[in-house]
């Protein structure tokens, strides 16, 4: 009873959140708590060039986040010009292999970086980033979502089968929980929600 005092007197302190922490801490109680005993704040605005980003993303699939992070690190050590990828850093299969990539996402890199001022352009114009990369083959509905959420910071986005999320959710609200039906009383800040349950995880993150 002690402990749960304490969290509600956390929780109470919600006046002093950013907009989007104190509508989803009004709207889930669960949620609430988690918010408030989080010394991080979602960022709300895009801290990398994109296409790093995207880059970063591709190589998190079907990877945990350390490996993920790990993998990064590996490529800007190699080339520290992917931090703002062009035309004059595309590398090549080999030296992607080298720092632990599969082919297929070594392949899916090097066609990004390829193409990277077509996209920068395209996405200048006003272009949505969805379209943008539709057809990229190795970019799928999970990078997509997930680099609109951890890398340009759109605000209302659901990643699903994303398999950490799923694990919060089990984790927080239990394992009969809907992610679907959840999200609604998340909206229009399903972004910022996400982002606070897979810190319950404990890993490190994608952003």
């Amino acid at each position: 009873m002690e402990g749960t005092l304490r969290f509600g007197e956390s929780f109470q302190s919600i006046g002093t959140l950013p907009s989007a922490e104190e509508l989803l801490s009004a709207q889930d109680p669960a949620l609430g708590l988690i918010i408030a005993i989080q010394c991080d704040r979602w960022p709300e605005k895009p801290s990398e060039d994109p296409l790093w980003g995207l880059l970063r993303i591709v190589m998190a699939q079907q990877l945990s986040t350390v490996v993920a992070c790990r993998l990064a690190e590996r490529a800007l050590h190699a080339d520290p010009r992917l931090r703002r990828p062009s035309f004059e850093s595309i590398p090549d299969v080999d030296s992607l292999r080298r720092i632990g990539l599969s082919e297929s996402r070594a392949r899916c890199c090097i066609d990004i970086v390829t193409r990277s001022d077509e996209f920068r352009r395209r996405a200048n114009d006003g272009e949505d980033w969805a379209q943008i990369l539709n057809g990229i083959k190795g970019i799928g509905p999970w990078t997509i979502q997930v680099f609109r959420i951890m890398v340009l910071r759109e605000p209302d986005i659901l990643p699903l089968k994303d398999i950490g999320l799923e694990r919060a959710i089990s984790k927080v609200y239990g394992p009969t929980a809907d992610i679907t039906e959840l999200s609604e009383n998340w909206r229009p800040y399903r972004s910022v929600a996400c982002w606070y349950l897979w810190r319950t995880l404990g890993n490190m993150q994608l952003g």
